[in-house]
């Protein structure tokens, strides 16, 4: 809670389901160019890849205000819930008309990026949550600061504050935050019973999660695994650092918390009881045979417990729906602590210089609105920044839902930071070091603090 009231004291100081049926589209599709300035009709330009989804005759008549959102959505599910957003949002009002147009992940960023330096920007965009503070810096994005405030003390509120801290540059807000995720460990149920295990009591702590994998193990007779307890190997190393106490590399202030005891015990913990214990080759070996779908590990029965995202289980819901398993919060380093996880997102925008502010804004806020976020929750399964959204009752029926929201509170999102751009670039070799052997975690963390405290300098 401090965290929203700095938000609004930030913001004072620097001033003060609707219908279910889907849009039309229109393909266009060619050779992606490597940055050239887009016009606002890129969408049906023969030389770009996007896709547009065509407005109304009212809008071609120029009744209505046309506005573009940008974003990679080009197919399944997600293309079609956003563009059921745009025609909700078409069917509430009269002014304005949305059309939604995509491009290949990352080219939407390169694009919009080339479009808004050459004057002619997206209406609206869909950006890594994480590098908000470089388009603010660079004055790529809209200052959003004076329309939050026109909308009442406690706007900023109804998003998780992490969220929107992340949305904050030099005291001004460039962004609203749309989607993000977490990580939560699955776990087989089935297994658990058959190892002797309670099924409704999922580790709490590292040194019980190792406890349990062991008695989960199930060798073959060649001393090989047939299948393992827990693998640590589906989850990003930067992420395991992060749960370890909470903590991203660095701060906005620069302080750089690399090598703190936690990470190191923590990265410990992963060599000492996973990679050493059953050799780094045997893991590989098991690890090789891992995919999606059917070979997903946690679908085909190969690993009883693993960490991973909420919408993870919509592999085990299409490909094992008998499965019985359930979820919880990763379990906390020690006895006591906190269960930390870790997670991004993508956040909402309207480029510098976009035709008409007004009404990209009063899309933004439909779009992130409980009703629209809901919405998005129950069709994608995302876990959505709207705090009241991601409590509602239809979404708590589907237990990673559940967990999400418990995981939510502890949730680390990391943001590449002004003051050190690409730290977790540069410390995720040194893990790798460490989970080779090369290093002890201590060697490896204390090499990779002093790079990034070097880089925290290089960019004062």
């Amino acid at each position: 809670m401090k965290r929203k009231k700095l938000i609004g004291l930030m913001l004072s100081a620097a001033i003060g389901i609707t219908s279910l049926t889907g849009c039309g589209n229109t393909n266009s599709t060619g050779t992606a160019d490597s940055g050239a300035p887009e016009s606002s009709d890129a969408a049906q330009d023969t030389e770009t890849t996007g896709t547009e989804s065509t407005g109304t005759e009212t809008a071609a008549s120029g009744e209505r205000v046309k506005l573009e959102i940008w974003d990679w959505w080009g197919d399944g599910q997600y293309k079609y819930v956003i563009e059921q957003l745009c025609q909700n949002f078409n069917e509430s009002q009269d002014k304005y008309e949305v059309v939604h147009v995509n491009y290949p992940w990352g080219d939407v960023w390169t694009k919009a990026l080339a479009a808004t330096a050459a004057g002619n920007s997206p209406d609206i965009i869909i950006q890594d949550i994480r590098t908000v503070t470089h388009r603010g810096q660079a004055n790529q994005a809209t200052d959003l600061t004076d329309l939050i405030a026109q909308e009442g003390e406690g706007f900023t509120d109804q998003f998780y504050p992490q969220l929107m801290d992340a949305m904050i540059y030099d005291g001004k807000v460039y962004g609203l935050p749309y989607v993000t995720d977490t990580r939560i460990l699955y776990y087989d149920k089935d297994a658990f019973a058959e190892a002797g295990l309670d099924p409704e009591a999922p580790p709490q702590t590292w040194d019980e999660l190792v406890e349990y994998a062991r008695k989960l193990d199930v060798k073959k007779d060649d001393g090989s695994y047939d299948r393992l307890g827990f693998y640590p190997g589906t989850l990003e190393w930067n992420a395991w650092a992060f749960s370890a106490d909470g903590k991203d590399y660095t701060d906005a202030d620069g302080n750089v918390t690399v090598n703190t005891p936690e990470k190191v015990e923590l990265f410990e913990n992963i060599y000492n009881d996973f990679y050493e214990y059953y050799g780094k080759k045997e893991l590989d070996s098991f690890s090789a045979e891992f995919g999606s779908g059917m070979t997903n590990p946690f679908v085909a029965g190969k690993v009883a417990m693993w960490v991973n995202t909420p919408t993870e289980f919509t592999k085990v819901r299409d490909f094992a729906p008998e499965k019985n398993y359930g979820v919880a919060m990763m379990p906390a380093l020690k006895e006591g602590g906190e269960h930390y996880s870790w997670g991004g997102g993508f956040s909402v925008e309207i480029p510098y210089g976009a035709k008409d502010v007004a009404g990209s804004w009063e899309f933004a806020k439909f779009i992130t609105s409980k009703e629209s976020q809901v919405y998005w929750a129950s069709q994608v399964y995302d876990t959505v920044a709207n705090i009241e959204a991601s409590q509602d009752p239809s979404l708590m029926e589907i237990p990673v839902f559940e967990a999400a929201l418990e995981a939510m509170p502890t949730t680390v999102v990391t943001l590449d930071r002004l003051t050190a751009p690409g730290a977790s670039d540069i410390v995720l070799p040194y893990l790798d070091e460490i989970i080779l052997g090369n290093k002890t975690p201590q060697e490896a963390l204390d090499e990779a603090q002093a790079q990034v405290v070097q880089l925290v300098e290089d960019n004062k």
